[in-house]
């Protein structure tokens, strides 16, 4: 059809006989970065339209997925939409979730809506309250909490004087690329009597009973230097408890293929406001489309040793940083401990594995990096839609029953 979406006639809409619509409309005039301007900001038009048209259409949809940012639930335009459901006979449920609840280890709060035409039913007890957690009847969708859950009872043993950690940390979990660290260097991380040795103390029978995935982990010290350059919202109580690591998400590429990721002493700079994770941790930040090009709430950015003198000297430099403000007076000695982290930027394909694109899927190959960070930042995630349209269809004949 050769128009936009605000030119479409009912007449037009009710000749393709939709019986489902999936809407993401743009976030922009909902955004917590945006100027808010809800109904008045011309890019909700397109929406506020197909909401005009629905309850003059003769073939309504059956079904309705809407999903937006945080910041969407309080707006008039949620409201609009929620009165022309009403309007149109729709048994509908609101959501507030994160693939962190579905076992992906990314914070992307997003505000969800499945709706159905009466007289069909939820497979759930639906409430006019937002729901925040996910219904029971869906838990046995979430492949991803179900993988985390099987690697989570397996024991592992560790030997607490190796500080060499490898993100690789056991065999049953999925091929991951250890720390380039050099063989003198691992000859000397595991000389239980060198001060880098940051667990040499702990009782070796203790950790043999416990279960856990790496050093990282585990280590109180390393814990401590780790969690200090993390940068993600003190406000932000979403839990990690059924994800999986972060390392089942990035890609198996040599050192070389990685070298155009890796952070730039410009992009050094910005250092304290970086959300920096080890391929270990279960919590990523949200990506948005500025990822790649500007630091600050973009994205979460990835740290490939972990070697224990480099991440204090890295954590004392952010906390001198801070108290001093003295980022323009940085010179070699001050980017060199940076440099040690070894930081560099999440690839598209990562951050689509995150998303939970399909493993087959392929960018085109004219476009940049940074056109492909600004694609991924408008997206959504994969899994979660899959689940709420499951939630949305099953018991009708649209739903597979898988």
């Amino acid at each position: 059809m050769d128009c936009g979406i605000e030119s479409l006639k009912v007449h037009q809409l009710d000749s393709m006989k939709i019986d489902m619509i999936l809407m993401s409309p743009p976030c922009q005039p909902f955004t917590r970065v945006g100027k808010k301007q809800d109904t008045k900001d011309i890019r909700t038009n397109s929406f506020l339209h197909l909401l005009q048209l629905l309850p003059r259409l003769s073939h309504c949809p059956s079904y309705i997925l809407v999903e937006n940012v945080k910041g969407f639930e309080k707006s008039e335009t949620r409201d609009k939409l929620i009165d022309t459901l009403r309007t149109c006979n729709f048994s509908f449920q609101e959501f507030m979730l994160s693939p962190l609840q579905f076992g992906i280890p990314n914070s992307r709060l997003r505000y969800y809506l499945i709706a159905k035409k009466e007289p069909s039913k939820f497979p759930f007890t639906s409430t006019e309250e937002f729901m925040t957690d996910i219904p029971p009847c869906a838990l046995k969708w979430l492949k991803y909490r179900h993988r985390a859950k099987s690697l989570s009872s397996k024991s592992l043993i560790v030997d607490p004087n190796n500080t060499n950690t490898s993100v690789e940390c056991s065999s049953e979990l999925k091929n991951a690329k250890t720390d380039a660290n050099s063989k003198e260097e691992r000859t000397k991380n595991s000389d239980p009597n060198n001060e880098t040795s940051c667990s040499k103390s702990e009782d070796k029978a203790s950790l043999s009973t416990n279960r856990f995935t790496c050093r990282i982990c585990k280590s109180e010290c390393l814990q401590h230097y780790a969690q200090n350059m993390r940068q993600e919202n003190l406000d932000n109580k979403e839990s990690d408890t059924h994800c999986l690591p972060i390392m089942h998400f990035l890609e198996e590429k040599s050192a070389s293929e990685f070298e155009c990721f890796c952070l730039s002493r410009k992009d050094l700079k910005r250092f304290i406001v970086m959300d920096v994770v080890l391929p270990c941790m279960k919590k990523s930040t949200c990506f948005t489309k500025r990822y790649g090009h500007f630091m600050e709430g973009a994205g979460s950015v990835v740290q490939k040793t972990t070697n224990v003198q480099v991440m204090e000297r890295a954590s004392l430099l952010k906390d001198e940083a801070l108290e001093l403000q003295n980022r323009d007076q940085w010179g070699d000695r001050e980017y060199s401990i940076l440099e040690d982290l070894k930081l560099r930027y999440f690839t598209p394909k990562e951050i689509a594995n995150l998303l939970c694109f399909p493993d087959d899927y392929r960018f085109p190959k004219d476009l940049s990096n940074i056109q492909l960070y600004r694609c991924l930042g408008n997206s959504l995630n994969v899994h979660v839609v899959s689940v709420l349209i499951k939630l949305l269809t099953i018991g009708d004949s649209m739903s597979n029953g898988e």
